[in-house]
């Protein structure tokens, strides 16, 4: 199984568009505070540099918000292609 783990911030309204997308699809996640020392380590020791959230890690893969949503929806076939 894939290791899913969805990078957030308090106020983020995508990144509830984004876990009740994977809840919905029955793909289990961790969620992480992007706002913590620890989190924004992880992302930039993996080369992801963007304070924007959602971030969706799948194992050592990232996508950033933009390559997660097509406009206010999520880009079900790209998520869905790679969870």
């Amino acid at each position: 199984m894939k290791k899913v783990i969805v990078y957030t911030t308090e106020r983020c309204p995508k990144c509830n568009k984004l876990k009740k997308f994977l809840e919905a699809n029955s793909v289990p996640f961790e969620v992480a505070d992007m706002s913590t020392p620890e989190a924004l380590t992880e992302l930039r020791f993996n080369g992801v540099f963007t304070v924007t959230a959602p971030v969706l890690q799948i194992n050592n893969e990232f996508l950033t918000y933009t390559e997660i949503f097509r406009g206010e929806e999520v880009n079900s076939e790209k998520v869905l292609g790679i969870v």
